[in-house]
């Protein structure tokens, strides 16, 4: 018993989807569901407790629900630290639905505009219910990398140069570094 939604987003918060790190050797990024798909999931989520309620034990607990208020939420994922089992790693593909290479991976950043699909799963164990989400995949569809630069389709090197044409300014095969000194007031006293 699950229910998939397949939606438009844009990750959020701190994203590392390239390789399980940190305390808890794991990846994540966060995301929020659409209007509609968060309507559709509430509902959903009412169907999926009562069934969870008839699979537990005793007095029931109810888990709060996996998404905020506002439709967030956070999705971990990776090996983990060994205290609980790991979860399998979504797909990521391009806009084309290849399969993207995992050093493309290590630049994806907020602001990533998305397509997920998203399961949403009762559970019941022991006296405790809830759902929980797990993201099967994710179609990029516009890349935000961390140097700031973005990758919304088509446009090559030679269109964006003809775009811009020539200026003077830092030229990456030859950079003027120089210490940038900040003049305050008339450079003489500070005035208070």
């Amino acid at each position: 018993m699950a229910n998939r939604y397949v939606f438009n987003s844009t990750l959020e918060g701190y994203i590392n989807v390239f390789e399980d790190s940190g305390k808890f050797n794991n990846r994540t990024f966060g995301y929020k569901f659409d209007a509609d798909t968060l309507a559709q999931a509430e509902a959903d989520r009412e169907e999926l407790l009562r069934w969870a309620k008839s699979k537990a034990t005793g007095r029931t607990q109810e888990a709060l629900s996996p998404w905020d208020e506002t439709g967030f939420c956070k999705y971990t994922y990776g090996e983990g630290d060994g205290s609980r089992k790991g979860k399998p790693e979504p797909v990521f593909v391009d806009s084309d639905g290849e399969v993207i290479e995992r050093n493309i991976l290590r630049d994806v950043r907020k602001g990533t505009k998305v397509r997920l699909i998203v399961q949403q799963k009762p559970y019941a164990m022991g006296p405790n219910i809830g759902t929980s989400l797990r993201v099967l995949g994710v179609q990029i569809i516009e890349l935000a990398t961390g140097n700031g630069a973005v990758d919304s389709g088509d446009l090559s090197v030679e269109d964006v140069n003809e775009l811009f044409g020539k200026a003077d300014g830092f030229k990456a095969s030859d950079p003027q570094v120089r210490k940038a000194e900040a003049v305050v007031g008339d450079g003489e006293s500070y005035d208070f």
